[in-house]
Order: C-alpha cells, then sequence, then structure tokens
C-alpha cells in the first residue's frame, strides 16, 4: 500500500514537473524604428510571447528621481491591439495613463504612436532630463518610460528592446548591448525598473570611454554647434570622479558609469536646466555654452548626481524600492536623498581643491539666503518630503538649499563628538552596508537606525528638533562652531566723509572734483570745489594712500571722534574740522569668516574641510 502510494505521488509530482518545464515565461518584446519619424512621432511595437495576466496596460503618471507627476500616456496616441490573425481587439482608453485590453487572452501585439516631451504645446511640461525628444535623423532622447508601457502588476518580467536606426547615429547608454549591427540595436533588460532607470541617446558619435580606478566611465556628448566635445569633458569628469572616489575611502560604488549630455543652443520648454539620476548613469540637459563657462556647471551638477549612487539608490526607504509608477507613495527623507547628496557634491569638491574655500563658504550663504526667502523656513523636512507632490511641490527646490545646510550640520555634529574620526561621509557608507541597494528601511525607522550606528545623541536630537520639526534651524550655531559667523541681520555704524567727489589733478594731488551730493557732513566740515586734501588727522594724503584712510575713517567711526583735513584752497592751507558723524544702518545675512576664531574652532574647521594631498 506504501509503495502504491509512493508510486502515485511521483507520477504526479514527475507530471507537473514536466507541464511546468514547458510554461511560458511572460516577456515584453518591444520594436522601434528610428527611422521612420512621422509627423514627429514614432511608432512602437509591442509583441507579447504569451498572453499577460493583466488586461490593463499603462504608462508610468511619475517616475524616480523626478517628484513630480507628469502622466507619460499623455504623449500616447492612436494605441490598437492585435491578436495572432492581425485582427483588432477591443481597447478601452480609462485615463491619460492607462488602456483595458478586451480579450486579452488572445493579445499578440499592440501598436501605438509616441510624441515627444520636449515640444509639446500641452500643459504641465517635463523637466527634459527625464522627458523625450525626436529630432528626425539627428538626434533622439530616448526615456524608456516615455516610449514603452507595461501591464499593471507586471513590471518584474524581462523585457527585449530592439532599436532599428540611420547607420551615422550610434546610441549612448549605460545599458549593454546584447545584439546589433550599424542599423540595429538589442538591449535585454531584467524589468522595467532597469529600462527606466537607463536612457537612451542616440546621436552621432561623440563619446568617450575612460577608466577611474576600477570604474569604467563612458562619456556621450550632443553640441549641435560644436563648442564641446566628449575628450574634453571626459578629463573634467575624471578630476570630479578621482575626488569623489578619494572621498569615498579611495572606492567608487560602481564598476560602470555613463554621463549622457545633451547640450541646447535654445531654451528648453520646461525653463529648467539640469540633469537626472540613474543607477550607473545621469542624462543631462544644459546650455550650449563656452567651455570656460559651462565645464565647472558640468563639473558641480555630475558631482551631485554621482553621489545619489550613494543615496536614493543605495540607501532608501520602502517608498522607493518598491516604487509606484501610478500612485506614488513619498518618503519623508528628501533631506537624505537630495539634502545629503548636494552636501557632499561640494563638499569633496572643496576638499578636492576643484573648488576654492571662499566659493565654497560663498555657496552656503547662498543656500542659507535661498532657504530663508523662498522657501517656508518653519516647515518640517520630513513634512515637506511627504507631501512635494502635493501642497508643498513649491517647496521642493529647498532640498538643495537646507537639505544641504542639514548634511553640514549632521556631519559638524559627527566631528566633534568624535574628535575628528567619524563624519557624515562614514555614517552614510555604514548605512550602505547596513541596508544596501537590495534592503530598505522603513521609512519611520531610520532615525532609530542613525541613533544606533552613531551612538552620538546628538544626532537624533538634531533630526527630531530641526528635520521632524517645525523649529527655526540654527544657522548661526551651526557655522559658529567652525569659526564663521552668520547674522540675520546685524546693525552697522559708519562714519560718512561728506559724500564728495575726488579726482587727482596733474601733479597727483587729491582734490574735491564736485559737492553736488554732498551731504550734511560735507557742508559741516565746509568742502569747496577745488579743494586739494593735503592731510587727514595728521596722515598726509596721497593716490596710494587715499582709499585706505577713507576706508578706515568710514568703517571704524569708533577710532576717529573728530575729522581733521589739512587743504589748500586758492593757494593757501586751511584746516578743517568737524566732529564725526556715525550713521546706522542694518545689514542684512551678514556672512564671513572669523578673524581669530579659537583654537577649538579653528580644529574643527581643519576636519571639517580636510584637504586632499
Amino acid at each position: 500500500m506504501k509503495n502504491y502510494l509512493l508510486l502515485i505521488i511521483l507520477f504526479f509530482v514527475i507530471y507537473n514537473a514536466k507541464c511546468f518545464s514547458q510554461e511560458k515565461t511572460f516577456q515584453y518584446y518591444y520594436n522601434i524604428d528610428l527611422n521612420t519619424v512621422s509627423e514627429d512621432q514614432l511608432e512602437v511595437t509591442l509583441t507579447v510571447n504569451t498572453p499577460p495576466e493583466s488586461a490593463i496596460f499603462q504608462f508610468p503618471a511619475i517616475v524616480p528621481g523626478t517628484y513630480k507627476v507628469y502622466d507619460f500616456g499623455r504623449f500616447v496616441s492612436e494605441l490598437t491591439a492585435y491578436n495572432s490573425k492581425e485582427e483588432l481587439l477591443e481597447v478601452e482608453k480609462l485615463n491619460d495613463n492607462q488602456y483595458k485590453i478586451n480579450d486579452i487572452s488572445d493579445l499578440d501585439k499592440i501598436h501605438y504612436y509616441v510624441d515627444d516631451t520636449w515640444d509639446t504645446p500641452m500643459p504641465n511640461k517635463v523637466f527634459e532630463p527625464a522627458g523625450t525628444n525626436i529630432e528626425n535623423d539627428d538626434v533622439f532622447v530616448i526615456n524608456n518610460h516615455g516610449f514603452f508601457g507595461y501591464f499593471d502588476g507586471m513590471e518584474n518580467f524581462p523585457f527585449h528592446i530592439e532599436v532599428k536606426k540611420p547607420s551615422h547615429l550610434y546610441g549612448g547608454s549605460a545599458l549593454t548591448r546584447s545584439k546589433g549591427d550599424s542599423i540595429t540595436d538589442h538591449f535585454d533588460v531584467v524589468n522595467y525598473h532597469r529600462l527606466v532607470d537607463n536612457p537612451i541617446i542616440y546621436t552621432e558619435a561623440d563619446t568617450v570611454t575612460l577608466n577611474v580606478g576600477t570604474t569604467k566611465v563612458f562619456v556621450s556628448i550632443y553640441s549641435p554647434n560644436k563648442k564641446l566635445n566628449a575628450d574634453l569633458v571626459g578629463q573634467k569628469l575624471i578630476d570630479v570622479l578621482e575626488a569623489q572616489k578619494v572621498f569615498l575611502k579611495n572606492q567608487l560604488p560602481t564598476d560602470h558609469y555613463s554621463f549622457l549630455i545633451y547640450l541646447t543652443d535654445k531654451p528648453g520648454i520646461s525653463g529648467a536646466m539640469g540633469a537626472l539620476e540613474h543607477w550607473n548613469c545621469s542624462f543631462y540637459f544644459l546650455p550650449e555654452e563656452s567651455p570656460a563657462v559651462i565645464l565647472p556647471v558640468i563639473q558641480e551638477i555630475a558631482a551631485h548626481e554621482f553621489f545619489h549612487i550613494i543615496t536614493p539608490l543605495s540607501i532608501h526607504s520602502e517608498e522607493i524600492a518598491h516604487f509606484d509608477y501610478m500612485e506614488p507613495k513619498m518618503s519623508k527623507h528628501l533631506w537624505l536623498y537630495e539634502g545629503v547628496t548636494e552636501y557632499f557634491a561640494g563638499l569633496a569638491l572643496v576638499q578636492a581643491n576643484l573648488i576654492d574655500e571662499e566659493t565654497y563658504l560663498d555657496a552656503l550663504r547662498g543656500k542659507i539666503i535661498t532657504a530663508k526667502s523662498t522657501y517656508m523656513d518653519d516647515l518640517a523636512f520630513t513634512e515637506l518630503s511627504k507631501k512635494c507632490l502635493e501642497e508643498y511641490g513649491n517647496q521642493y527646490g529647498n532640498v538643495y538649499q537646507k537639505g544641504a545646510l542639514i548634511g553640514l550640520a549632521l556631519d559638524l555634529i559627527l566631528i566633534e563628538n568624535s574628535d575628528g574620526k567619524y563624519n557624515l561621509r562614514d555614517l552614510m557608507l555604514e548605512l550602505s552596508q547596513t541596508y544596501g541597494s537590495s534592503r530598505p528601511f522603513k521609512d519611520d525607522q531610520l532615525f532609530h537606525a542613525i541613533d544606533s550606528i552613531t551612538g552620538v545623541p546628538e544626532v537624533k536630537e538634531f533630526l527630531e528638533k530641526y528635520v521632524d520639526s517645525p523649529n527655526p534651524f540654527p544657522y548661526t550655531a551651526t557655522l559658529q562652531k567652525v569659526g564663521v559667523t552668520y547674522l540675520p541681520e546685524e546693525v552697522k555704524t559708519f562714519a560718512t566723509f561728506g559724500n564728495i567727489g575726488i579726482s587727482v589733478n596733474d601733479d597727483d594731488e587729491i582734490f574735491v572734483e564736485d559737492i553736488i551730493d554732498m551731504d550734511d557732513f560735507g557742508k559741516q566740515i565746509g568742502y569747496q570745489v577745488g579743494d586739494v586734501l593735503l592731510k587727514m588727522n595728521n596722515t598726509p594724503i596721497t593716490i596710494e594712500n587715499i582709499g585706505d584712510l577713507m576706508n578706515n575713517y568710514i568703517n571704524h567711526p569708533e577710532k576717529f571722534p573728530k575729522l581733521k583735513l589739512q587743504v589748500r584752497r586758492d593757494g593757501k592751507t586751511i584746516q578743517l574740522k568737524s566732529k564725526t558723524l556715525i550713521l546706522e544702518e542694518k545689514e542684512y545675512d551678514v556672512f564671513y569668516k572669523d578673524e581669530n576664531p579659537t583654537k577649538e574652532q579653528q580644529l574643527l574647521y581643519r576636519q571639517w574641510l580636510q584637504k586632499i594631498i
């Protein structure tokens, strides 16, 4: 009896295994022909090898990194579906992004046309690095989410993309071609997420491949008037990546990376310029300027985009890991994804001497001013993040301003509490090891995880008080730690010299040229046109020192209770004098490096902006 039952069980196991092995795994087979542009549109054909599980075919409402709903299905038209006998299937358009295909079990092919986003008359313009561009026989920007759809719930199935193209165009991408020739490219992608994550730009080949350590770096550039080329850009990007490699303890976090750069000689319709990050590449839409103007801009933006490999591409919450293209749920940690990334981008450049300290400090001042004047300074950053697609969409830009300053504050807290042995970079690397791209964190547990890793109570206290709550940000206290003074406003005292016009005569003497705008103090002291200024408070006046003498008197009136001038008037030497008139005015956003910082401030400053030799 036992042997009989065992034979029956074995029979069913073998039978079911055989049947299962014969089942086809669903796969998307896409075809697009760049040779057949019609009315600024391209036709796309999808063939399926077996019926899909869902009857809903859709295009993304939003894609990662954009933080804005664009509804890419708006740019799709004339969608039709066919069975294997080339018979039309009924298709119902549900909304801008979704179609329902009846008799889905008979589906063989789907055809539709795609219009590009870069020159659309429709409202809600798409940020160009996330959009699509069709310039017949010249350049094609293939952000894949703008051309290729997927069935609801089936984004994790494999895709095969066949691109037919003019022979003179080359497809720059981080994707590896599975096969192809001069007029055809084939790409195999494991799922829709990776497809969306790998744009392609088809242009006449202007590319270069370089190496930074063990990382292969590919650069593709389109410059309509040939003002820039890939070789020149590549060398500047190498400088950035070398700096970032050192910043990340001599190991870049990827074995290959592509920079896809489109330079334009006309404004984009979105009104914005910039870039969009991806796992192994970034796409740039920037003005075509002279190399001296645009190369530093490319370096600065590239530094930001490349660091996105750390976050959110490696360190991210479940909301990002399980991204919903149709009804996205936002994480509350944009301060981490964009803010820390922006902070690291500038910090790595100044540490590597690619920008000087004065430029870097001035950039920090600009971020403070912009954060306070343009955005809601009393809005909790976690609240901004969660609702950046809704009521706080106009506050999103603050992630690059106050978000970066949050990174600065956390960095200084970690440095000062570890005697310079541990900083924000170290924390991010530990978070990468703890989580990584395949292990997201729970949104509400990040602060606890950071607290556990650092063991510095001040870090969690700061996050709760200034990131998770609407308390005023401690700009002044943060910068004071490193001997930099920031004051929202300051009453400054100064003196007036009389508001007269002075010039130099043929004997190189300073004389009063005009008194048209002379103020009350000038009238009181008694200037006249033609007066030659000989001495000021007993110091002889020369061409070389007049500027210093006047500036010292005006800016430090407390040192000069009176102004005494010896002048020559009509050939006679006379004395002019008056009690110094002290005036007051308010100065806003005062920002300067202290002249006499404490030893503690000097040490923390050096540990913060450590120099890479």
